[in-house]
């Protein structure tokens, strides 16, 4: 692995911002440390099993790139990280192995973070938190499986104050998801498109941006323009769809996800099939998917 002068300093500087995340939230270096490797051991974990399965497969593949960021403008402290391939991937069965193989590390990494951060959490009553305003954080499944594992349902009022190791989890799981939106050259991309034609592939990366407007929108919102519209004919409908806010982090996603493209470049041997193990382990990741998403990731209050 070839790491250049930019990989080095653009890594120490991702270390430095999501040292002082750590500090924000924490108050103290314990924190601050644990939330800085937490959150760049699942980063990192994703990018560079990425980066072992593109040089497994004879790809022109750089090592991970981290992106730092202020906490002024990112909560978290990064953009997160990346790799750039240099050269075309040879078949179906790589590109998914390439696509998939970030995402699995990912999550796998991601969970004992979480379980490690929701024990150290506390239960607190949320008008004592929230009186002068902050952040509240979306709750995917696999945080409220594990949640209700260590404390079971929360009383009403009260909710789970996140140490910052399990905020660094929460963002591993947010981190997954994004990458697994089946849209353009994103890992899920990858993985539809080694599954399926070149044509479903787009079909479906157009269906995933206009989901991500109607979530960025909300359902609460289109349902009542719905009601106004179509009367009564609509109610039966509109009863029958769970009603949620919308988020517009998600409609910035879909303008990105439209101008990186929702076409994805050919490998050079089409006619590559999947086994059965990789078509499982392609429901697996759809599993995932939904596992880590939230519909409204974070809410100021």
């Amino acid at each position: 692995m070839k790491l250049t002068k930019i990989h080095i300093i653009l890594f120490l500087l991702t270390v430095a911002t999501t040292f002082i995340t750590g500090l924000s939230f924490g108050g103290d270096i314990i924190s601050a440390v644990s939330f800085s490797v937490a959150l760049l051991f699942i980063l990192g974990s994703h990018e560079m099993v990425h980066y072992y399965y593109g040089k497994k497969y004879g790809v022109d593949i750089t090592p991970p790139y981290f992106i730092p960021a202020p906490p002024i403008i990112s909560p978290i402290g990064t953009f997160g990280a990346f790799i750039k391939i240099k050269s075309p991937i040879s078949t179906k069965r790589a590109l998914f192995d390439i696509g998939i193989a970030g995402p699995l590390a990912g999550i796998i990494a991601t969970v004992p973070v979480l379980i490690i951060g929701i024990k150290l959490s506390t239960i607190v009553k949320m008008s004592d938190h929230i009186e002068g305003g902050g952040l509240v954080l979306g709750t995917p499944i696999i945080m409220h499986i594990f949640s209700d594992i260590f404390y079971g349902p929360m009383p009403e009022g009260y909710d789970l104050f996140v140490h910052p190791v399990a905020f660094a989890g929460w963002v591993g799981l947010f981190v997954t998801a994004l990458n697994l939106i089946p849209s353009g050259q994103l890992d899920g991309g990858h993985i539809t498109y080694a599954l399926f034609s070149k044509r479903i592939h787009r079909y479906i990366s157009l269906a995933m941006i206009a989901l991500l407007i109607i979530f960025g929108i909300g359902t609460e919102f289109l349902l009542e323009i719905g009601n106004d519209l179509l009367g009564s004919g609509f109610s039966w409908f509109s009863e029958s769809v769970p009603i949620f806010e919308g988020w517009p982090g998600w409609i910035l996603w879909a303008v990105l996800l439209t101008f990186m493209g929702t076409k994805h470049p050919p490998t050079m041997y089409e006619e590559t099939d999947l086994s059965l193990k990789r078509k499982i382990l392609g429901l697996v990741s759809l599993l995932i998917f939904i596992g880590c998403f939230t519909p409204v990731p974070i809410k100021i209050v």
